[in-house]
C-alpha cells in the first residue's frame, strides 16, 4: 500500500505535463491506474529494485517504476506463456506495443500507457526497449543456453545495461563516464541476479552457468538439475561471480567521474554487491542454506540503500 501512496503523490508533480500531453482517449484516472499498475508489479517481482527507486525524488520516481515494470512484464513472459511456439508470437507483440508508443497510439496495457506518457516528456531511445524484448527473445527461443561468459555479460548488456541507460535518459542526464559505468554496472548487476536465480531456474530445468566452464569442471547439466551441490559446482560459480565482481569494481571505481546527480540511478548496485559478498562468504555454494533463505538480510539492504543515497555513492 506504502507503493500506491507514493505513486499518487508521484502523480501529483507529474500529472500537469501528463495532462497535456495525454490522447484524447486516455483519461487521468487511466494513467493513474497504469502508474499503480507499475508500482504494485515492481514491489511483487523486483523487491531490491523497488527498494532504491523509493528513495529518488518525486518527479523522477514515476518514469522509472514504468520502465523497471516493462522490465518485469518481459521477463514474465517465459514463466507465463508454457507452449515454446507461442514465445515468438508473444514477444512480437511487446515489440508492436513498445512501437505504438512512438506512433502516439499506445496500446490499451498498463506499461505501454504508463511509457507513453514518460515518452512525450522524457524521450526514451525506442532501440533501448527493442534491444531488451530482443535479448530475452534470443534467449528463450536458445533455450538458456549461455556458452561462456562473454555470453552471459552480453545478455547483461542487452537487459540491465538497457535498463540502466533508460533511466538515464528519463533524468535527462547524458554523460560519457555515466555511460562507461552504466555498462560495467548493467553487466554485474544482470550477471548476479542470473547467479542468484541459478537454484531457482535449476528446478525448471533451465541452466544459465557457462556451458565452457561446466564442462571444465566435470558439471553436468542433470547434476544441477537435481540440486546436487559439489566443490566442482562452487568453482563455476566462482568464476561466473568473479567476473561479476570485477564489473562491479570497475563501476564503483568511476564513481567520482560520474555526475552527481546521476549516482542515485546506480543504487542497483547495492543489492548486487550484498548477494556477491554472500557468496564468498558461503564459500560459492548457492545450495546452502543462507544463500537459499535470501543470501542477505532486506532490513540490511534497506539500510544499505539509504546510506549510499544520503552519502551520494553507490
Amino acid at each position: 500500500m506504502r507503493g500506491i501512496v507514493l505513486l499518487r503523490q508521484d502523480f501529483i508533480r507529474f500529472a500537469p505535463t501528463l495532462q497535456l500531453r495525454q490522447a484524447s482517449a486516455v483519461s487521468q484516472q487511466d494513467i493513474k491506474s497504469a502508474f499503480s499498475y507499475c508500482v504494485e508489479q515492481v514491489r511483487t517481482y523486483d523487491y531490491d529494485n523497488y527498494v532504491w527507486l523509493l528513495q529518488l525524488k518525486q518527479e523522477l520516481r514515476a518514469a522509472l517504476f514504468a520502465i523497471r515494470c516493462f522490465n518485469v512484464e518481459t521477463g514474465l513472459v517465459g514463466e507465463t506463456v508454457k507452449e515454446t511456439g507461442l514465445l515468438p508470437i508473444r514477444m512480437q507483440w511487446w515489440k508492436d506495443a513498445v512501437n505504438s508508443v512512438y506512433r502516439d497510439k499506445p496500446v490499451k496495457h498498463p506499461v505501454i500507457q504508463a511509457l507513453a506518457q514518460v515518452q512525450a516528456i522524457h524521450p526514451l531511445t525506442r532501440y533501448r526497449l527493442q534491444r531488451l524484448i530482443s535479448t530475452r527473445e534470443e534467449d528463450l527461443v536458445g533455450m538458456h543456453r549461455m556458452g561462456s561468459i562473454a555470453a552471459l555479460e552480453k545478455y547483461a548488456e542487452g537487459t540491465s545495461s538497457q535498463l540502466l541507460y533508460l533511466q538515464a535518459e528519463a533524468a535527462e542526464i547524458k554523460d560519457s563516464e555515466l555511460d562507461h559505468a552504466t555498462s560495467h554496472l548493467g553487466k554485474a548487476v544482470g550477471i548476479s541476479q542470473l547467479l542468484r536465480g541459478t537454484v531457482y531456474h535449476a528446478q525448471r530445468r533451465r541452466v544459465y552457468l557457462p556451458i565452457d566452464l561446466m564442462v571444465r569442471e566435470g558439471v553436468t547439466e542433470d547434476q544441477l538439475n537435481r540440486g546436487e551441490p559439489s566443490p566442482e559446482l562452487n568453482n563455476v560459480i566462482y568464476e561466473v561471480a568473479s567476473a561479476a565482481k570485477a564489473h562491479l569494481d570497475e563501476a564503483r571505481a568511476m564513481q567520482q567521474k560520474v555526475p552527481k546527480e546521476a549516482k542515485a540511478l546506480m543504487l542497483p548496485s547495492v543489492a548486487c554487491g550484498l548477494y556477491l559478498d554472500a557468496l564468498q562468504n558461503n564459500a560459492f555454494d548457492v545450495f546452502s542454506q543462507n544463500m537459499l533463505k535470501g543470501a542477505y538480510s532486506p532490513f540490511w539492504h534497506q539500510l544499505q540503500v539509504k546510506r549510499h543515497y544520503l552519502l551520494g555513492t553507490y
